[in-house]
């Protein structure tokens, strides 16, 4: 073994221990919160200053490890390195099924001032989608695991198939990113604008799919979790609805029904619908069920889901029905939590 590998493997050992250790991750402390909208606002997710010091680590720990081996997943296929032009966009077909077309989406983002990706699985004729769901993978995956190795694909037709859900375009984007660390201290991390304002744009242009909440919603696997809440707590009035499974969130994250001159926000609006889920052997079990627990505290209904599984393909594979459903779905799921 390496001594690489086995700093790595060190590292991760302690950062079970942190993740398994104290019931109590962080919360979403309620008690400096009196009963008024401003307060409301402001309740801010902090670590559990009361708890110990573990579990005020598990945060930037998480970010470190995930940092540490970040470089083969950053290496670009023959497609990546063709280069574009501001404002070129290239589409390609890369599959169909019986009811969804997919495609591979390329264009120039200006705001990573490099091309960048997405992929698109779109219902076929005679199926209209009137709406967007973007779904974000984790820190180690690429766009194309969410078909391959969640097969994304085969449960999003089968729903259509059965007439369970509306037919809506659903976006796969590349949220890859050279440094963890560095997107959790810039205060204007790179996803903000990629994922809620470059592609949204584009999918609303090619689609004819409304930029309104009412039309949009966002989720995601882990690293893609914590994205897509960090989007929707500063976008509530783009997205409806909101997923995180097996995902972790920031202790200076602060969540409220928001307006004008709100700190953080880029599209104020009301709170999200959220769907929140995690395996119970997953090392982010914790920090998942405080999160729940923190927001059902300040008044921000969830619904949680929770059945035995890790921080894997296979428990993700079990939920993406449930997720579909609850933002897709004929009659909403949402404000209940179970």
């Amino acid at each position: 073994m390496t001594r690489q590998i086995a700093v790595a493997a060190l590292f991760l050992t302690v950062a079970a221990a942190f993740a398994n250790s104290a019931p109590a991750a962080s919360r979403l402390d309620p008690s400096p919160v009196p009963p008024n909208p401003i307060a409301y606002r402001r309740a801010v997710v902090v670590p559990a200053v009361r708890g110990s010091w573990i579990s005020r680590l598990r945060v930037p720990v998480t970010f470190a490890l995930l940092s540490m081996s970040s470089r083969k997943r950053l290496r670009p296929e023959a497609f990546e390195r063709v280069p574009l032009a501001s404002g070129q966009i290239e589409v390609t077909r890369l599959s169909e099924t019986r009811l969804l077309a997919v495609d591979r989406i390329r264009f120039w983002s200006e705001r990573m001032q490099q091309p960048r990706y997405f992929l698109v699985l779109g219902p076929k004729a005679p199926l209209l989608a009137e709406e967007a769901f973007i779904l974000n993978h984790g820190w180690f995956d690429r766009p194309e695991y969410m078909l391959t190795d969640l097969q994304v694909g085969e449960a999003y037709d089968a729903l259509l198939e059965r007439g369970e859900v509306r037919p809506a375009i659903l976006v796969i984007p590349d949220v890859r990113f050279e440094n963890m660390r560095r997107l959790r201290s810039d205060p204007d991390p790179p996803y903000l604008k990629l994922v809620a304002e470059e592609i949204p744009a584009i999918v609303s242009r090619r689609y004819g799919i409304p930029l309104d909440r009412n039309h949009w919603a966002i989720g995601g696997f882990s690293f893609g979790g914590y994205l897509s809440l960090d989007i929707g707590r500063r976008y509530p009035g783009q997205f409806a609805s909101v997923s995180v499974v097996s995902g972790f969130f920031d202790p200076k994250w602060t969540f409220g029904p928001t307006s004008e001159g709100d700190r953080d926000t880029a599209a104020p609006g009301p709170v999200p619908r959220l769907f929140l889920a995690c395996g119970t052997n997953d090392w982010l079990f914790a920090t998942m069920r405080s999160l729940h627990d923190g927001l059902e505290e300040i008044g921000i209904p969830t619904e949680w889901s929770t059945a035995p599984g890790g921080h894997s393909w296979r428990y993700w594979s079990s939920v993406v029905r449930s997720m579909l459903l609850f933002h897709l779905g004929h009659e909403p799921r949402g404000e209940s939590t179970h």
